[in-house]
């Protein structure tokens, strides 16, 4: 991104986390780079640039995934006592794409059918 472009779009004063949105959107660059650039042009010192750019990388940093919740009260949800009760274990492994009898019982407990 050339430093002459940056300077007719960058606004001095405009709150920096506008400016990285805006601007990284404009070049199609990162807004770490966007921070780099804004620096070279005399916009940030070096501290603030620091600063700035640990900010960034904390926002742009993957958040933790959930666990994906609990299967037995997901499959309680979607299936139901009536299935639950009405189903052989036959039927239900074929249905379910079970395959241990184990994993059938608990559910079975966790629904209270059995």
């Amino acid at each position: 991104m050339p430093l002459a472009a940056l300077r007719t779009e960058y606004r001095q004063g405009e709150e920096l986390r506008n400016a990285l949105t805006r601007l990284a959107r404009r070049f199609k660059v990162s807004t770490p780079v966007i921070l780099r650039r804004i620096h070279d042009l005399g916009g940030l010192t070096q501290i603030e640039l620091r600063q700035a750019y640990e900010r960034e990388l904390e926002r742009l940093r993957p958040k933790r995934k959930s666990s994906g919740g609990d299967f037995y009260r997901t499959q309680g949800v979607r299936l139901g006592k009536r299935f639950a009760r009405a189903t052989q274990h036959a039927d239900a492994f074929r249905l379910l794409g079970f395959s241990k009898l184990a994993t059938l019982r608990q559910l079975g407990h966790r629904l209270g059918v059995v």
